[in-house]
């Protein structure tokens, strides 16, 4: 009986001994904090023009508009829906001399100062947790291309959770913003950030298209989508390299709003169109991931593709007339 006692304690310190030594080395790393896609922020030429771009021809509503001391404009927030928005800063100066206009993009965080935390304990140059003009709880990262991530916290007090359920037409092209495409220096640099800093989970296939906007070359066979964390909305990781004597690549070449039926998108902004003098939609393709898509280039040059849901089973729903390919009959 002593020596089955024996035994069992034995058994039972190694067991524990892994745990203790955990329990020594510091506590297993939190959860990842980063819930969401918020948004897409870019530089602008003409304000009229973008306004009536997004809110007549894509039919977003205008959440509200913060604003320099004298009075003019300096943010217009369009609202996709109540948690993703497109933010519009009217300022020529800022857009480089290749058309390049991307501000920042977005995320949403349930926790900001334990996000910061995390990240500064993995080597981030983060800075402080601060409280935005907008009432939110803001906290500003960089990736290795420098591309910059405004991780925001919603409080109560905060624009967007003060306007929800407001100003969301049912007329708007899209309730979802889907995805974006950002152009990298160095694919395995990114990747590793993506995943390893900031917790964005691997895609299983990364269909999306892989092209860069500018002078710069990329390499539509080694793109990498990333997951944002408890989503399944990803960013395209497209590695561009500049040309010799060209200019630099478009930090951002195109984003994805996503529709139910890619069809009847196509018939309304073609309308919309012919009245306001807007660009028309591209005809209907299928795209790389197997869905069908259009797209719109806004007045300063970005591309916004417009694609269709993926049914359950990653089949694409038989909502418009434009053929499946054959691998999807």
């Amino acid at each position: 009986m002593k020596l089955h006692k024996s035994l069992l304690l034995v058994l039972l310190a190694l067991v524990l001994s892994p745990l203790s030594a955990q329990s020594a080395a510091g506590s297993p790393a939190s959860p990842n904090h980063i819930t969401g896609f918020f948004h897409v922020g870019f530089w602008i030429r003409n304000l009229e023009k973008s306004r009536a771009f997004y809110e007549k021809y894509l039919g977003f509503g205008e959440a509200y508009t913060l604003a320099f001391p004298d009075g003019t404009p300096s943010m217009v927030v369009l609202k996709v829906n109540d948690r993703q928005c497109i933010f519009l800063f009217p300022n020529p100066a800022k857009i480089l001399p290749n058309g390049d206009n991307l501000d920042h993009l977005g995320l949403e965080t349930d926790d900001a100062a334990a996000l910061r935390d995390e990240l500064a304990a993995k080597g981030v140059k983060v800075g402080a947790v601060h409280k935005g003009r907008v009432g939110d709880l803001i906290l500003t990262v960089k990736d290795p291309d420098g591309h910059t991530y405004e991780i925001v916290q919603f409080l109560p007090e905060g624009q967007l959770m003060h306007h929800q359920g407001q100003d969301l037409p049912a007329g708007r092209i899209s309730a979802h913003l889907r995805s974006v495409s950002i152009s990298v220096a160095d694919l395995s640099a990114s990747s590793k950030f993506y995943h390893d800093t900031l917790g964005f989970n691997a895609r299983q296939a990364c269909p999306a298209a892989c092209q860069g906007k500018g002078g710069g070359e990329c390499h539509s066979s080694r793109c990498d989508c990333v997951e944002v964390p408890n989503t399944t909305d990803y960013i395209v990781l497209n590695p561009c390299e500049k040309k010799s004597g060209a200019e630099q690549p478009w930090a951002v070449s195109q984003y994805c709003l996503e529709v139910p039926d890619v069809a009847k998108a196509v018939d309304t902004l073609t309308q919309r169109a012919a009245q306001g003098n807007f660009p028309p939609p591209t005809p209907i393709i299928v795209g790389p991931e197997g869905k069908r898509e259009t797209s719109v280039t806004d007045p300063d040059g970005m591309k916004v593709v417009i694609m269709e849901a993926c049914a359950a089973g990653g089949k694409t729903p038989p909502t418009s007339a434009a053929p499946l390919p054959k691998a999807l009959e």
